[in-house]
């Protein structure tokens, strides 16, 4: 295809809606083809290439258990019969099959076997992980709309003899949003935990103002170790720092000492808070309740990501989940790779704005 060819092209699909799979073929075959003889394979490329743009796979040759037509080289058969006035007509049968991502994505992890729990945590570094930015109490000159800066534009006007001529204005700079992670490794999480640290690693490399804790009967900090580039290595190194991995749960007492102790630091600057656990408390219900109220307060939102949440007919009925259910700002499923999917988009919408919450009753 020459240069002018490939102008055209562009001229024309740019007229059309590329939405209609129809329309987009004719125009192709319309600036690409130039001798007849060579649209059936230009048909059969693109079958190929339209599906791949859905996302889904097109079954070779050899994959197909039989043909039909020796011919059909992409699974493309043209053995209709000829249709009125001797007129050949082609039938296109593509083979397609569900992309194994697409199919990952909706498989639980509890169910997961190791190479499908390799690819999930290929596909978790590659999604965006960004919490949003806040804004800091330091200014900078911004283009308009904001606030006059009468200093700067006075200093400015000395190098015209006094004339204001340049009004310059600024607005507050944007930080980054920090954020805090709180990961359940208690036994009842131990088919989800690795490729949800494996999470909490894509977060911490890709977006750096990251807090990492674990906890299961007690609380640990591990975002030291989640800071290594590799993941094997970080998540080795989480292993040996961890001492209650797949114990019991006392959500409410590990709660407690972050509350007492790392709030203040992590808390302050306006972070999203991720509570990661399926709710099952082994302490007492009412502990945790106030704790995670006070979590909730110090936090700009708190998000309770539940595996349990996404499987059929769960309920929060046990007091632990109930407990969690009431002070969160959000309850999503983490048992998914499209469930995390939506996480991260609301992740980049949880740093927005602050939810409307739910005030305690009076007490009499």
């Amino acid at each position: 295809m020459d240069a002018e060819r490939a102008r055209l092209l562009l001229r024309g699909l740019a007229e059309i809606d590329l939405a209609r799979e129809l329309d987009v073929r004719a125009a192709c075959r319309a600036m690409l083809l130039t001798d007849p003889a060579d649209r059936v394979r230009f048909d059969k490329a693109f079958d190929l290439f339209w599906a791949l743009l859905r996302g889904t796979r097109v079954v070779l040759p050899s994959e197909l258990p039989a043909r039909r037509n020796k011919s059909d080289a992409w699974g493309v058969a043209s053995d209709a019969p000829p249709a009125r006035g001797g007129r050949e007509t082609t039938t296109r049968t593509l083979h397609v099959v569900a992309s194994s991502a697409e199919v990952l994505r909706l498989r639980d992890f509890a169910v997961m076997t190791a190479d499908e729990r390799a690819a999930a945590a290929r596909f978790l570094d590659d999604l965006d992980w960004s919490p949003g930015v806040r804004p800091s109490r330091r200014f900078s000159p911004v283009p308009s709309g904001a606030t006059l800066d009468t200093r700067a534009t006075l200093r400015r006007s000395l190098a015209r003899f006094g004339e204001p001529i340049e009004l310059i204005r600024r607005g507050p700079r944007h930080k980054r949003r920090p954020l805090v992670m709180l990961l359940d490794v208690s036994g009842s999480m131990e088919a989800y935990t690795r490729l949800l640290l494996h999470m909490s690693h894509s977060l911490v490399r890709g977006w750096g103002r990251v807090e990492v804790f674990t906890f299961g009967t007690r609380l640990t900090r591990v975002t030291r170790q989640l800071r290594h580039r590799r993941p094997d290595v970080a998540l080795a190194r989480v292993g040996r720092s961890v001492a209650d991995w797949s114990g019991g749960t006392r959500i409410g007492d590990a709660l407690r000492e972050f509350n007492r102790h790392w709030s203040r630091r992590v808390l302050g600057r306006g972070a999203v808070a991720l509570l990661v656990t399926d709710g099952w408390e082994r302490g007492d219900p009412s502990l945790l309740a106030s704790e995670a109220r006070a979590l909730q307060r110090a936090a700009y939102r708190l998000v309770w990501l539940n595996p349990l949440a996404g499987t059929t007919g769960y309920a929060p009925v046990a007091s632990g989940a109930r407990a969690l259910a009431a002070a969160a700002d959000d309850h999503v499923a983490a048992n998914t790779l499209d469930a995390l999917v939506t996480i991260a988009r609301l992740l980049g919408q949880a740093g927005r704005g602050r939810p409307v919450r739910r005030q305690d009753p009076p007490k009499r």
